[in-house]
């Protein structure tokens, strides 16, 4: 088994399980002040690492790809983003040493033993997704689903003994579930291709450059994934491929075309033109930049509810609430590494400008994703208060109608991510991040209106997540507009050379 969608399967499913047997576990063993603690912990780590530092596993995954692609050392390319991760990582240690007065008030039960299992967290997800994204732009996708594995057998093993062994602290969950994601990020290191690529050389270096083959296994990694021409194509080694197109949003590449002679064809090394400097979309750094406040608004909006109001109920209610929010979130784990083998495929067809094949993808996930959803919301109206009840522990009942609201919102907000991988490749990261503030703003606008608490959450939890796809699909369709072929031949005069013609390009990629 070596396409990705099987191995993913695997990995998410026990990382999913493990999620929801965490809180289930804690729910039935603390208190319902400890437990809504310990919810609040987990909607920050949320909040706060995967929207601060999600942006570093995709840049990574791009900058380690094009490496990778060309066959040099994907150390100096890891090395560089490690500094930037670095600096990003230093950015919020300030800032939450500034906010732990409220931070410790208001969610962490004024505990500084949560306080430092919040840093251990968010320094174990730091690590998690750089490691998964060298994976990632490797086309390792054994090892990605292998450390989705580990962090999910990490989590609810520890959390198992602690139920049986000790169960009356917050502080041993909080630090599982923390330290979790340090252990799936140590098990990636393993990865043999990873440690081939690390070392690897070879790639154009200049004109007349001889190309090196790629590090064993990544052109069957590659052809699996579909970022790479079956090898019974012929394609010449160290030629370009699709990969490498995804991957070149940064810096200079060269690459070789195959240019037909008489009966034959031979790889005739060209060095491709080097990328502008202003690249679509702004500079290397500005899309991580953009990209980073885009995840951490995503995020601000898929934790909001629970965090605002916990405080405006009681314990019991918030116990309720933040269960319900846990299991209906639980499908976006299921979507957030899926990105991983999405945006270089959508990168690669927007590099090639066909924009017909963007199309077709994000609409066939699209429909997917709403289809679930519409099937979610049915299951949870059924189900979701015994599930509730029973599973997870909770003693407040919560109506089915604000369970399947939940459940919608959660079917907006997996759109929406897709869209999001779709935008990412186009370039339209200034779009992303305004798309995203402007959901947030809707969200905020319900809860300033005099409603109940939950039924602020319920209309503000559907309202965000759907002004966020309404205009990203909009983006999405309007840059994609124009359908270009990629090349067309036109033979010439001089005995069948194949002529490529420029197509035209979308507004929102042009140069």
């Amino acid at each position: 088994m070596t396409t990705p969608g099987p191995l993913l399967a695997i990995g998410l499913g026990a990382t999913t399980v493990a999620g929801s047997l965490w809180i289930a576990t804690f729910n039935h063993s603390l208190s319902n002040q400890s437990a809504t603690v310990l919810l609040s912990f987990y909607f920050l780590v949320g909040t706060i690492g995967t929207g601060v530092l999600a942006g570093l596993e995709q840049e990574m995954t791009r900058t380690v790809a094009r490496a990778h692609a060309v066959g040099r050392p994907v150390g100096a390319a890891v090395r560089g983003q490690l500094r930037q991760a670095a600096g990003l990582a230093a950015v919020t240690v300030v800032v939450l040493a500034a906010a732990s007065p409220l931070l410790l008030s208001h969610w962490l039960g004024h505990s500084w033993l949560m306080g430092l299992a919040l840093l251990a967290g968010l320094a174990s997800t730091w690590a998690a997704f750089l490691v998964r994204g060298v994976l990632a732009g490797c086309q390792d996708f054994r090892f990605y689903s292998l450390t989705l594995v580990v962090q999910g057998v990490a989590t609810i093993v520890p959390s198992s003994l602690l139920a049986l062994a000790w169960s009356g602290h917050m502080v041993g969950y909080a630090f599982v579930f923390a330290l979790a994601p340090l252990v799936s990020a140590i098990s990636g290191l393993a990865s043999p291709t990873a440690r081939r690529s690390w070392r690897a050389t070879g790639g154009a270096a200049g004109a007349g450059a001889v190309p090196q083959p790629e590090p064993a296994g990544a052109a069957e990694a590659a052809e699996a994934t579909g970022l790479a021409e079956p090898a019974e194509q012929a394609r010449p080694i160290g030629s370009a491929g699709p990969s490498e197109s995804a991957a070149s949003t940064a810096g200079m590449i060269f690459a070789e075309e195959v240019v037909a002679t008489g009966d034959g064809a031979e790889a005739m090394p060209t060095p491709a033109a080097p990328e502008a400097a202003d690249e679509p979309g702004g500079s290397a750094r500005e899309k991580l930049i953009l990209l980073t406040l885009a995840t951490l608004v995503s995020q601000l909006l898929i934790n909001a509810v629970p965090l605002i109001i916990d405080h405006q109920v009681r314990p019991e209610v918030a116990k309720s609430l933040g269960s319900s929010m846990g299991m209906s979130r639980l499908a976006l784990l299921c979507l957030f590494p899926l990105q991983a083998p999405l945006l270089p495929l959508l990168a690669a067809a927007a590099v090639r400008h066909d924009f017909r094949e963007v199309r077709r993808k994000v609409g066939f996930l699209v429909a997917a994703c709403l289809g679930a959803g519409a099937l979610g919301v049915i299951v949870v109206a059924a189900v979701g208060p015994w599930l509730l009840r029973t599973y997870f522990g909770s003693s407040y009942r919560l109506s089915e109608i604000f369970l399947a609201a939940l459940a919608l919102s959660t079917a907006f907000l997996m759109t929406a991510f897709v869209l999001q991988s779709a935008q990412v490749a186009l370039n339209r990261h200034r779009v992303v991040f305004a798309s995203w503030l402007a959901g947030l703003a809707a969200m905020a606008v319900v809860f300033v209106l005099p409603l109940a608490p939950l039924t602020a959450a319920a209309w503000a939890g559907i309202l965000g997540p759907l002004v966020v796809t309404v205009i990203a699909a909009g983006d999405v369709m309007l840059v994609t507009r124009s359908v270009p072929s990629v090349i067309k031949p036109a033979a010439d005069s001089s005995g069948g050379v194949p002529a490529p013609v420029e197509a035209p390009v979308a507004e929102g990629v042009r140069r």
